[in-house]
């Protein structure tokens, strides 16, 4: 078994976790976050005052025009999992996709509205299999797999998107520094995975999203109900997020996510509390993940119920960042069936657009949790374009 032990756990999670005040603080959070803002609004419509070029709303002096970008990164990467009473499984290329390539760009058509776009794709430069290791062997030797493609326009009252793209609860409060790499944590069991949670995509979609000051919010809605294409999301489908930064004192970050699955009629349901402040001229970031789980089977088995504690912190001094996370997770319904789970992650920035890295993580599953003790640890090499 390769869990390690974390002396501080024990006194972290009694001080920060306390759950009858955790489920008061939940409920007041959500009422807090639409009330703030909503303060703000107050006595008459949003104005362009308020609407700054860089956030998701056209800018009234865009000029008419069209632009467009190649972009993407690359990854060349060693990795070596080990399941407990096996051998370990050795790599040098992604084995997860995590390559891309895309385009992306925007046309303004006057009087702050604009027409924007971005498609891309998982490339995989080791093998040329861009699926993944996590897929049917009828889905593998795809060079390319498409990730998200969208079009959609920038209005002085938000952005709207049509297509494939990440859902709010997958890109909000995204602070695991290993995201994407074989030893994030929603590999690890640390977080909840799946669509309505941390990974994929969803089609056949639409998508709206409004920033204004430090408040950020989006909806997403499955659009589409066709027998022919069982990739689409069902068009009762919904999710949504809030974020509001700086909430109350400066650096201090809230997040309250949703996605709820029509055919399953079950949901999941996440809040963050963010911190990042400053030791001398580095910059440090904790945070605190909980999550109400309902809609993974491969965390929580049979049911896919559970909760979860995620807690973590980031330091970043000069071009290198560090990273330190624990989770506990627990079954709703089958005893002794949750698990603990840790990583550490480092980048290193070489230049503006590369880096490199390394990850450890740990996964110690209970008796009845139904996945064997397993530990993965990379080392690798990005570049970006």
């Amino acid at each position: 078994m390769y869990h390690q032990p974390y002396p501080f756990k024990e006194t972290l999670i009694n001080v920060i976790k306390q759950e009858e005040i955790m489920k008061q603080l939940q409920k007041y959070l959500v009422l807090a976050l639409l009330a703030v803002p909503l303060v703000g609004f107050t006595g008459g419509a949003m104005t362009n005052s308020v609407i700054k070029p860089n956030e998701a709303v056209a800018s009234p002096a865009l000029k008419k025009g069209s632009s467009a970008k190649l972009y993407g990164r690359l990854w060349a990467q060693y990795s070596n999992e080990k399941t407990d009473g096996s051998n370990a499984q050795t790599a040098i290329f992604d084995d997860e996709g995590m390559g891309r390539i895309g385009f992306k760009g925007k046309n303004a058509i006057g009087n702050g509205y604009a027409v924007n776009y971005k498609v891309e794709w998982a490339i995989d430069i080791g093998d040329g299999d861009a699926a993944g290791l996590k897929v049917s062997n009828s889905e593998k030797s795809n060079p390319f797999s498409l990730k998200q493609g969208w079009l959609g326009m920038l209005t002085p009252y938000g952005q709207f998107k049509f297509g494939s793209m990440e859902s709010p609860y997958k890109y909000l409060a995204k602070h695991d520094i290993l995201h994407d790499s074989l030893a994030q944590m929603r590999d690890t069991n640390g977080i909840s995975a799946g669509t309505m949670s941390h990974s994929s995509y969803w089609r056949g979609s639409a998508f709206y999203e409004l920033k204004s000051g430090n408040l950020r919010f989006a909806v997403i809605k499955g659009m589409t109900a066709h027998d022919g294409d069982a990739k689409v999301n069902s068009k009762g489908d919904i999710g949504y997020g809030v974020e509001y930064k700086n909430f109350l004192i400066k650096g201090f970050d809230v997040v309250h996510a949703y996605n709820h699955d029509e055919s399953a009629d079950e949901m999941n349901r996440k809040y963050t509390l963010t911190y990042n402040t400053k030791l001398g001229d580095n910059k440090v970031k904790v945070w605190y993940m909980h999550e109400d789980v309902e809609l993974d089977t491969s965390m929580f088995k049979t049911t896919g119920n559970g909760e979860v504690d995620w807690y973590g912190i980031t330091y970043k001094t000069g071009p290198m960042t560090l990273m330190y996370t624990i989770s506990e997770s627990d079954h709703d319904t089958i005893a002794n069936a949750g698990g603990d789970a840790y990583s550490l992650g480092m980048q290193y920035k070489l230049s503006k657009t590369s880096r490199l890295y390394a990850g450890l993580s740990d996964y110690d599953g209970e008796s009845a949790a139904g996945d064997t003790d397993y530990r993965t640890y990379i080392l690798g090499l990005r570049h970006d374009f």
